[in-house]
């Protein structure tokens, strides 16, 4: 569809282009002469323009030499000027000419090419069946596949959630670490680490124990609170 929108769109421009030049080249006779006559016609009419540039080039240098200069090489310019323009007037019209053979030949080749592309695609009702028929198998393979996958589902156990573990209880905090394992890889560094282990456990105890004593001495220390004052003694009903 693309292509033929821009195949359409060149053969308007080109219709536009042809109009201009057909326009523009109305004066021109009726009988248009072939390329090779024009090439011709062209390498003959520069050759008489070279000498009208010649001549005009002789007219000015003896123009020099007068005592009215200008009035001179402007008669000269003029003479100039009206034996060029019929031969740049022609020169202009098989210009004209080759570009307008040049844009026949590509409206042409467009069309060619419009026509081709037209004879190798299909129409507009083959595209339709082809198109309905790829919809048609796209639904019947979606529907063999939801029906597998019944068939499957129905075939299958039903799996059941697996039953989640149970944490494993961590072990009771400790007051103090117990002594390392004296089972070791090495002996040697068994027993030193046994005994570290016992040198701060024992060190831990003692000072456990020093606490204690300290805060027992504290409290024995401490002032004891004064008694309270004992009320006095309430007078007797004699004394009245």
């Amino acid at each position: 569809m693309h292509r033929r929108i821009a195949a359409a769109a060149g053969c308007a421009v080109l219709w536009m282009a042809l109009a201009n030049l057909g326009t523009t080249s109305a004066n021109a006779a009726t009988a248009q002469p072939t390329p090779e006559q024009d090439a011709a016609r062209r390498a003959a009419l520069q050759d008489q323009r070279a000498r009208v540039l010649a001549q005009y080039t002789e007219k000015r240098g003896e123009c020099l030499k007068r005592f009215f200069v200008n009035d001179c090489l402007d008669a000269a310019r003029k003479q100039e000027r009206a034996a060029l323009a019929p031969i740049d007037q022609e020169l202009q019209d098989i210009a004209m000419r080759g570009r307008l053979r040049a844009a026949e030949e590509e409206l042409r080749r467009v069309q060619a090419n419009i026509a081709d592309a037209q004879a190798g695609q299909p129409d507009r009702a083959t595209l339709e069946r082809q198109s309905a028929q790829r919809e048609a198998d796209l639904a019947q393979r979606e529907r063999q596949a939801a029906e597998h996958a019944a068939q499957a589902a129905a075939q299958s156990p039903v799996a059941r959630p697996a039953k989640p573990p149970s944490p494993e209880p961590s072990p009771p905090t400790r007051l103090f670490p117990a002594p390392a394992s004296p089972q070791a890889a090495n002996p040697a560094q068994s027993a030193a680490e046994a005994a570290r282990a016992r040198a701060e456990f024992e060190a831990k105890q003692k000072a456990y124990v020093q606490k204690q004593a300290e805060q027992a001495r504290q409290l024995a220390e401490k002032p004891a609170a004064p008694p309270l004052p004992v009320p006095p003694a309430s007078a007797s009903p004699t004394s009245r």
